[in-house]
């Protein structure tokens, strides 16, 4: 009967999302492997491929959770379909991985790196189409917003909450600070959800 391998690609797949996010996505593999107490040097490359194969894997394991929570907001959105709500759908899936597990932490942290490498492979795992659907169903309850700019700012405002949120989760465990020279550093995490679905709010509208 053959070994069960899910237990050792769990335990690889939770030391790369911690030292990805720790460390970047150059990080060796070996030190990868080490941290899962794998013994076998090829461990990652038996399970995996290699790096691809585990950002792929770990990729996978969170954007169709992501995805569901976007499109149930969505869902609730439309029933009122004020820009708040369409805001709170960009929003949330994000910073509820900021305040989620230290994995939920890691794979912010590790998304936001791969859409600063558009060669990656992997980055097109990431999607899009959930912020595609919040663009649609904006531009169905606002005809009077153009719909090409509607478009471009609701992506930027994604990636821009998104690399807002992996830096505070890079520094969960530390002290609250003030970020550069603004306080919001010492925000808590229902006075910053509430701040950036604001600031997203204005940004689908164009104000």
């Amino acid at each position: 009967m053959p070994r069960d391998s899910g237990p050792t690609r769990r335990r690889i797949v939770e030391a790369a999302e911690l030292l990805f996010a720790r460390h970047g996505l150059d990080v060796p593999l070996q030190d990868i492997t080490r941290a899962a107490g794998q013994r076998n040097a090829g461990a990652i490359h038996y399970h995996f491929g290699g790096r691809e194969g585990l950002l792929r894997a770990i990729v996978e394991q969170h954007v169709p959770i992501v995805y569901a929570r976007r499109q149930a907001l969505l869902a609730e959105a439309r029933e009122q379909p004020h820009l708040s709500g369409f805001a709170r759908a960009i929003v949330l899936p994000i910073t509820e991985l900021l305040n989620g597990s230290p994995a939920d932490r890691a794979y912010l942290q590790i998304s936001v790196e791969l859409l600063r490498d558009a060669t990656s492979p992997v980055t097109p795992l990431l999607g899009g189409e959930d912020v595609q659907d919040v663009v649609d169903a904006v531009a169905a309850a606002r005809p009077d917003l153009q719909a090409t700019a509607l478009q471009t700012r609701t992506f930027l405002v994604t990636q821009m909450v998104g690399m807002l949120c992996a830096a505070r989760a890079a520094r969960h465990s530390r002290p609250a600070r003030p970020d550069a020279i603004v306080p919001t550093g010492l925000l808590g995490p229902d006075a910053f959800d509430d701040h950036l679905t604001s600031i997203v709010a204005g940004a689908l509208a164009g104000d």
